[in-house]
């Protein structure tokens, strides 16, 4: 799909929604300012200029929303206190059991077996419900936020890029020289960073922090040619390694000196090539600007890896380092991408700013639409649930300014030439990595499990256990 084709198939969609609004063109009012928050980016981007709304309903809406907001963390506090009560009765009825003997016949050891199932299962949803209530929903409201910041100042803004344009003053702006993209230096000495990337990988497996590889030599080979063709369209100076990480983790990080890493779970979210494109050309501008060897010294890679992978094991399991960072990788919501990408990438406004800048141009000189990057962050940030994209908002968090600045760079962008959305080469290959992984789960699969006991029974299956042995 061709960027002209979705550009025509979005202006069919706007024109069905604005229907009941005034001709073309000429400002109107939409019934429902908060309704509009729940649609795309790119709808929104051409709402504003046929919507028209007073500062004082923009502001009744803000602080709507985070009226809101506060309502869903409660809402959020209440279950999470509700799964801990759970967890307390049942913890009860373990103590029952115990105090009936020294000794377990068959039937108390199933009933101990089930007990313990279900303590497992109530403090997983406890711990969601609080990355929701800390996490989820700062980040969904702060999503709605940044479109209603759009729809508000996305009129002057254009009106401003315009001016510059016209005024021949477009290349003024930071990074304004596309068309010198690989000539430009973006951060001298990336080759110093070569070793501090190699000395990082080297102690997280060590540590045994790094999930296994993706062995799928078809799906690597593709992944390698993508993130080539990026990197010769990008600032980049030193070689690029891209490794793909088997991890249902929705994200993806690079270490200093190049080191690329995706992760399963991501491919698996991202609806087009494009979009696959967006977050690689991300990381990469992390990269050539040198952001992590900004932040990190060599000699504190090792202890905030050590220490993130306690902290992650201590909340996942109580105890054992091993098995509680390695499931964190492997299952989400409290992946350690994040802890890399906070850590050695240096999170901050200003960098990710930055990156979203060179990202954007990175995806577009390689031929691909860039608005991509949006295009995920937007359907992740709207997801039902908070948790699976957890990770991938604390690494990339969803405020007015870096959206705005994104539309400002993809409006300067010279236009003309016909960007790619999709290929079904992508659509192919990711087919074929969800497949492998469905059949793996059928065989059991070789992931390490947080379960003390495999033989859980599936939720639906699990009978209330009653102390007094004849069950429910």
């Amino acid at each position: 799909m061709t960027r002209r084709r979705a550009e025509r198939a979005t202006s069919l969609i706007l024109i069905v929604a604005l229907a009941g609004f005034s001709s073309p063109g000429q400002p109107v009012r939409a019934t429902g300012l908060a309704e509009l928050l729940n649609r795309s980016y790119l709808e929104i981007l051409d709402l504003s200029r046929r919507v028209s709304y007073s500062s004082a309903e923009f502001e009744a809406v803000r602080k709507q929303l985070g009226r809101e907001e506060e309502a869903e963390k409660k809402r959020l506090e209440a279950e999470q206190k509700g799964y801990e009560m759970q967890i307390k009765s049942v913890r009860s009825e373990l103590e029952a059991l115990n105090r009936r003997g020294s000794r377990d016949d068959a039937l108390t050891a199933k009933q101990r077996h089930l007990l313990h199932c279900r303590i497992l299962r109530l403090e997983n949803r406890a711990r969601q419900a609080e990355i929701a209530r800390k996490q989820g929903a700062p980040v969904a409201f702060d999503n709605r936020r940044a479109k209603l910041a759009l729809l508000q100042q996305w009129p002057v803004e254009r009106q401003r890029i315009e001016a510059s344009l016209e005024a021949g003053t477009a290349r003024s702006r930071r990074y304004g020289n596309v068309e010198d993209i690989g000539i430009r230096t973006i951060a001298e000495g990336q080759e110093k960073d070569i070793k501090m990337g190699q000395d990082a990988i080297r102690e997280m497996t060590a540590y045994g922090l790094m999930p296994p590889t993706w062995d799928d030599p078809a799906l690597n080979q593709y992944i390698r040619e993508i993130a080539d063709n990026i990197a010769v369209h990008s600032d980049l100076k030193i070689p690029l390694k891209v490794t793909i990480l088997d991890s249902e983790e929705v994200n993806a990080f690079a270490l200093p000196g190049g080191y690329l890493y995706l992760n399963t779970g991501l491919i698996a979210r991202t609806a087009t090539e494009s979009e696959l494109v967006g977050v690689m050309a991300h990381e990469l501008a992390h990269v050539t600007a040198r952001h992590s060897a900004k932040l990190m010294k060599r000699a504190t890679i090792a202890g905030i890896i050590y220490q993130a992978a306690q902290v992650v094991a201590m909340i996942m399991t109580g105890g054992v380092v091993g098995i509680g960072a390695y499931y964190a990788l492997q299952y989400g919501f409290f992946g350690l991408g994040l802890v890399l990408d906070l850590a050695l990438l240096g999170v901050s406004r200003e960098y990710e700013d930055e990156a979203d800048q060179l990202g954007v141009q990175y995806a577009w000189k390689s031929g691909y639409d860039p608005r991509g990057f949006i295009s995920l962050f937007d359907q992740l940030a709207m997801e039902k649930g908070y948790v699976t994209t957890a990770s991938f908002f604390r690494t990339h968090p969803p405020y007015a300014e870096r959206i705005l600045s994104t539309f400002r760079e993809l409006t300067y962008l010279p236009a003309g030439g016909d960007l790619q959305i999709d290929s079904r080469r992508f659509q192919e290959m990711k087919r074929e990595m969800l497949k492998k992984h469905e059949e793996r789960g059928k065989e059991g699969g070789k992931r390490p499990s947080l379960k003390r006991y495999p033989d859980c029974p599936a939720e639906e299956d699990d009978p209330e256990v009653a102390i007094d042995g004849r069950g429910h």
